[in-house]
């Protein structure tokens, strides 16, 4: 048997390969789980780091670049983007690995690159149609800021499209996501001070809620999703080549309309028809009056491309088993197995 170990923050006893675990509903550590098993239809196991001790190791695969070099043949899978990891796009660390599996298409010009979406699970059933969503817009989102100020950040964007529907629509909007007891959170090593002291503040100084659309964490977000007509689904930065996360693929799952910016080129990567593009609005104004333009026949036209496009060969690169196939396949080949 060959052995190979996985490193992602501080998981231990294989609890990344937990099906049914994680973060997104749960939907966090899927991807692992099937990847551990095509590994072992090469007779490789994988294992979290602990699992392995005293045995001799074939390679290890990283999830993010690791500030500590790997011992033995290494591979990185570069998940998280890198204004929020810097560390994802430092050549000395990136030199550690063998291939890089990425989205970021800054880095795809090396030879060592290998192109890889965020995996997803796109199988679906019947959706709500638009009669059956009684929320008309949600966000889902954490309070946070990106460590240093970019203008590439979309938080606080979002923060511009919650405050002009706390005043002018708060009926119609529902804000989910931790942290919204306190002010929206500010960049940079000064804002993250002042972060962290609302933080506290806020637990032993309980005080009236500042946003009257928060309705606080989400125990299911596709559960809220198939219930809503359209999610604010920007990612966290515009602009990065290639980064199309699960916000986007969320809401397609359950046939709900996202409201998305990403990267420049994402009518390259999705059919442009099963979105609505937030550049295109000015003002939350703008975008608010758009989407009440939207009947009952365009939305059901929105859900019937969205359907098309996950139907369609287009979207493989997106799933999680194009994901698996990657890594095996490329690792593999390089291993000689």
């Amino acid at each position: 048997m060959i052995y190979a170990s996985v490193f992602y923050r501080k998981y231990s006893n294989d609890a990344l390969f937990t099906p049914g675990a994680g973060e997104n509903n749960g939907e966090f550590y899927l991807p692992y789980a099937k990847l551990r098993e095509k590994f072992l239809e090469k007779g490789i196991e994988l294992h979290t780091p602990d699992r392995n001790e005293g045995r001799k190791v074939a390679f290890e695969i990283h999830i993010n670049c690791r500030r500590r070099a790997p011992s033995a043949r290494a591979y990185v899978y570069l998940f998280e983007n890198p204004l929020i990891r810097p560390l994802n796009r430092d050549q000395r660390a990136l030199a550690r690995y063998a291939k890089w599996f990425t989205w970021d298409g800054e880095l795809l010009g090396d030879p060592r690159s290998v192109r890889l979406a965020y995996p997803h699970r796109l199988k679906f059933d019947a959706w709500n149609g638009p009669e059956q969503r009684p929320l008309f817009c949600v966000m889902v989102a954490s309070n946070k800021a990106l460590p240093s100020f970019d203008p590439r950040s979309q938080y606080h964007t979002r923060v511009r499209i919650l405050e002009w529907y706390e005043r002018h629509a708060q009926v119609d909007f529902h804000l989910y996501g931790q942290g919204w007891d306190r002010p929206a959170a500010l960049s940079g090593r000064m804002g993250r001070v002042i972060n962290q002291f609302r933080k506290i503040a806020a637990r032993i100084l309980p005080t009236k809620l500042l946003y009257a659309t928060w309705r606080g964490p989400v125990d299911d977000k596709l559960a809220l999703l198939a219930r809503a007509r359209f999610c604010m689904a920007h990612e966290n930065c515009r602009d990065l080549p290639g980064y199309v996360t699960e916000k986007m693929f969320d809401c397609f799952r359950v046939g709900c309309v996202p409201i998305y910016v990403g990267p420049k080129e994402i009518a390259e990567l999705v059919p442009p028809d099963c979105f609505i593009d937030g550049r295109a609005f000015a003002t939350p104004a703008e975008l608010d009056a758009f989407l009440r333009s939207i009947d009952d026949v365009a939305y059901r036209g929105y859900q019937d491309r969205i359907g098309d496009f996950l139907r369609s060969a287009a979207a493989k690169p997106f799933t999680q088993e194009h994901f698996v196939e990657t890594i095996v396949r490329e690792i593999g080949a390089d291993l000689g197995l």
